[in-house]
């Protein structure tokens, strides 16, 4: 079993002042006897539900995403987690951490399969997932909000966004429900992260949430040309949409 050397505080429960549950550094020895990862290498980001690191398998880079059981988000998690019916979610806050990260890769799985631009999934322990690594070796995607762009490429990613989205509502049968820019990652391509909270097509609120991620994107892109929130929502229903 390989590890890097400034990995010890990572065995020890700590990391960038943050503390992990035993079960998180139990479920990261099972991903490494699969052999789905063989070292962590480095902290990529932090967010309010996890941590993503940079790590590596045998067939190269991947990124793992360990959430965190005292997520300041867990309201919203027990939120989106009510809307696929599981109601006793708030009584356990374990639990319900679990179930958001066995969501997450679902849904990551649903929406690779349909065609829609996210990281691929390749594994998951408990409140761990692991999955495709977006970015160059050396240097990990950034948010779309901080990536370097002019509007030729800005046209590109938004003709690849509407596609996606149009094939996450047909052929997924889902809403994203939190995109926008800091949900998206760029490197040569957009690919869409942080899936966890996505709501099946046919939820009461599913359009309101598709209305809310097509304005917060087409508030990004009217920086670089003028762009419709309306005219974009047409143009996701249509399923044709799904191919253009």
């Amino acid at each position: 079993m390989k590890w890097k050397a400034d990995f010890e505080d990572f065995l020890s429960g700590r990391t960038e002042g943050e503390v992990f549950e035993k079960t998180a550094l139990h479920s990261l020895w099972k991903l490494m006897s699969r052999r789905a990862i063989t070292t962590v290498d480095f902290p990529i980001s932090t967010g309010k539900e996890g941590n993503v690191f940079r790590a590596t398998s045998e067939a190269g880079p991947v990124a793992v995403k360990i959430y965190r059981l005292n997520t300041a988000t867990f309201r919203n998690i027990a939120q989106y987690l009510q809307y696929d019916g599981l109601t006793d979610v708030k009584k356990n806050r374990r639990n319900a951490i679990h179930l958001w990260a066995q969501k997450e890769f679902s849904n990551l799985t649903r929406l690779s399969r349909a065609g829609v631009r996210v990281p691929e999934p390749i594994d998951h322990e408990g409140t761990v997932i692991v999955m495709e690594y977006i970015g160059s070796e050396e240097t990990p995607a950034p948010m779309l909000k901080n990536a370097r762009i002019k509007k030729p490429q800005a046209m590109e990613i938004w003709t690849a966004m509407k596609r996606d989205m149009a094939r996450m509502y047909h052929r997924a049968g889902l809403v994203h429900a939190d995109l926008s820019e800091y949900n998206v990652l760029y490197h040569e391509e957009p690919v869409i992260i942080d899936v966890g909270q996505t709501v099946k097509a046919t939820h009461p609120l599913a359009d309101v949430f598709l209305r809310r991620d097509i304005g917060n994107l087409t508030r990004f892109f009217s920086r670089f040309f003028t762009v419709s929130a309306e005219e974009t929502y047409e143009h996701v229903l249509k399923e044709e949409s799904c191919d253009t």
